[in-house]
């Protein structure tokens, strides 16, 4: 056990410079070991210790300290290795703190002590068998050893997690005296007693118990109690299913309505409270708060705010060291119905009033992408890198010993890629009232755009409303100012929040087949519609065809803010520049250095392509609308051949977006193709 006194004995040699009384001093000494006297003689052989003689030194001086030093430690060598034969639990020191002195001559000491507590054979001793006085040997201290204290103990656990109900009764023994004091380290109400009541649980309480002999033991003791009581809140829009966990089933529910069971249906929006009771009388009580279903942008705060409430308010102390912890799931695979914790558990500290706030967009949004339509797609198709699904898990910690509650589990959102700027993102305008008022598609375009025969263009649904399905609408405007609707393709079993591409251009809706010698199409709108074409679910988008001719057409397609793709015309002339990059050294040229190898050494060569677009004639609107590609992260070129995507971005510079001294307003970007380290000619 700790802190119990063990047996120790100091000697110190204080050998005389004559050698015939230190011949007599030194003949044979005895240690008493494990309750046996050991006997040490002084002379040559094996089982004796060598005392040099001073004068076989060469420095007098010196030879009196070493004599000394060595024949000490030789008596010593053949005492640790009687200790290790017989397996005794004792330390030998020495020597140490030599004194050197011509008048009062020179000594050394040397100590032995038990390691542990040895019963009634653990005492130490020490004699020598001399006549001389002084022996030359000192007994500078000799303690007994002290009996360890045992302490066992009964332990009641406290009934209620964290209530007040345990208690703690020591048993201590063994004591030398038999007397015994008690000092708790977390300073019990009243001193020195060996019995505790009212305790808190689950916690470990220390003791400190010491004998009147002076032996001391620390004993941790661990009151336990009931599992603390966890309630995992499950929520829907209009649903709540509460699981327990904990405690001592069974449980009992009451709702502040009066309803009294686990799960509810049917539920407006709004703030719901229920007491859980156990068998054992813990209760808690749980406040979930159903709000109406959105969808959140990845690239805005996405905020959790959690409140300990107005209990904890009112007194901290019943939730001491409170955190709050967050745990973000999500599913990589959408509707697999598999989500997986993303990070590890996000942890913050309750601020004064019990309250904190997490912000978790920046996990969520690593795990999206932008959605690429295939060149020449024709068909509507679930933009699935753009957005998934996810939920928060959120759960009080607190206690001496802090220890995770009651976890809630808040509904399945959406998060889609993108973001609204600082202003109307804080102002929420599009979740309250642009978006259902507007049932934009995502991108921020003019509802009239003026686009050629082979420009790509795409518009992107999110689904509101559950319809179920969708379909696209499209009408066409004719030269002889006649106009025809037809459906298009849409989707079946859809969800809210999900997010369609639709393929909108002239090519893909096949509108030359519309054609005819008498007419000619001048425009075409989409919308979408549910099946039936009962119910407008978007807003409509006019495209114009713009029938002239542009030979140095060039297409960007680009993801907007608002995570859709769109196109960008540039129907001016194109200058294509390559950045060139390298690294060399100079060649050491030596008495036979090869002369079409050169004086340097190309290292590394790379090539940037960079692409000057010109825009051609745009419109106040259109270039208002640019601004989404010049903050883009994804920008591809078609290949002007029309067959594939070519990544770069656009380099960053002053673009001009206004300039009322023209007339006719245009507009330049820079485009940036990948780094090139071999050239390889379109194939």
């Amino acid at each position: 056990m700790a802190n119990e006194r063990y047996t120790k004995l100091v000697v110190r040699v204080s050998w005389d410079i004559i050698s015939s009384i230190r011949g007599d001093q030194t003949q044979q000494v005895q240690f008493k070991l494990g309750g046996v006297w050991e006997t040490y003689r002084r002379g040559g052989n094996a089982d004796e210790y060598v005392v040099p003689d001073p004068t076989d030194y060469p420095d007098r001086t010196e030879g009196y300290r070493l004599y000394l030093m060595e024949g000490v430690a030789n008596l010593l060598k053949l005492v640790r290795q009687t200790i290790a034969r017989r397996g005794l639990a004792y330390q030998v020191t020495g020597p140490y703190n030599y004194v050197g002195d011509p008048n009062l001559g020179n000594s050394v000491d040397f100590d032995i002590v038990a390691s542990q507590y040895l019963g009634a054979e653990s005492d130490l001793n020490f004699r020598a068998s001399t006549s001389q006085v002084p022996s030359g040997w000192t007994i500078l201290s000799q303690v007994n050893g002290v009996r360890p204290v045992f302490v066992d103990y009964d332990v009641t656990p406290a009934l209620v997690y964290g209530s007040a109900t345990g208690a703690i009764t020591l048993r201590p023994s063994n004591g030398t005296v038999g007397i015994y004091t008690y000092s708790w380290a977390d300073q019990a109400p009243t001193p020195g007693i060996e019995r505790r009541t009212q305790l808190v649980g689950p916690a470990t309480y220390t003791v400190l118990v010491t004998d009147a002999s002076g032996a001391t033991t620390t004993v941790p003791i661990r009151v336990g109690s009931d599992p603390r009581l966890e309630v995992t809140t499950i929520t829907t829009d209009s649903d709540i299913t509460l699981l327990v966990r904990g405690g001592v089933g069974p449980y009992t529910y009451l709702w502040a309505d009066g309803k009294t069971t686990a799960n509810r249906t049917g539920l407006k929006a709004g703030k719901y409270y229920c007491t859980i009771t156990d068998s054992h009388g813990a209760t808690v009580e749980v406040e979930v708060n159903l709000v109406p279903n959105r969808f959140y942008w990845s690239r805005n705060p996405i905020l959790l705010a959690l409140d300990a409430g107005e209990a904890y308010r009112l007194d901290p102390t019943t939730k001491p060291n409170l955190t709050f912890l967050v745990d973000v799931f999500l599913e990589l695979e959408y509707l697999s119905g598999d989500f997986v914790q993303i990070g590890t558990s996000l942890e913050q500290p309750a601020d004064r009033q019990g309250r904190t706030t997490f912000q978790v967009e920046g996990l969520l949004d690593a795990f999206l992408e932008w959605h690429v339509p295939q060149v020449g797609a024709s068909t509507p198709e679930l933009a699935g890198p753009l957005f998934r699904r996810f939920y928060l898990q959120h759960a009080e910690q607190f206690g001496q010993e802090p220890v995770r509650g009651a976890t809630t589990t808040l509904e399945h959102k959406y998060v889609v890629r993108g973001g609204l700027n600082f202003y109307e993102s804080q102002a929420l305008t599009w979740f309250q009232s642009y978006q259902p008022a507007q049932l934009p598609f995502l991108t921020w375009e003019p509802n009239a755009k003026y686009v050629l025969a082979d420009q790509p263009e795409y518009l992107y649904y999110m689904v509101l409303g559950a319809p179920g399905n969708f379909r696209t609408m499209v009408r066409v405007g004719f030269s002889d100012h006649t106009s025809q609707v037809f459906i298009r393709q849409g989707a079946d079993d859809v969800r809210n929040y999900e997010v369609y591409c639709l393929p909108v251009s002239y090519q893909a809706l096949e509108l030359a087949s519309l054609v005819t010698a008498t007419q000619q199409v001048v425009w075409w709108e989409v919308y979408v519609t549910t099946d039936d074409q009962a119910t407008v679910l978007s807003e409509t988008r006019r495209f114009y065809l713009n029938a002239r001719r542009f030979p140095h057409r060039r297409y960007l397609l680009f993801a907007t803010s608002l995570g859709g793709m769109a196109t960008y015309a540039a129907l001016g002339e194109t200058q294509l520049d390559v950045e060139v990059k390298g690294d060399e050294t100079a060649l050491s040229l030596g008495p036979s250095y090869d002369v079409l190898a050169g004086d340097v050494a190309v290292n590394e060569r790379t090539l940037r392509p960079v692409v000057k677009l010109a825009a051609g004639p745009r419109s106040q609107g259109q270039l208002v609308a640019s601004q989404d590609l010049l903050l883009s992260r994804r920008v591809l070129l078609l290949h002007e051949r029309g067959q594939r995507w070519l990544p770069g971005f656009i380099k960053t510079k002053t673009v001009t977006l206004l300039d009322e001294s023209k007339q006719v307003p245009t507009q330049e970007v820079e485009f940036y193709l990948t780094t090139e380290r071999f050239h390889t000619p379109s194939l």
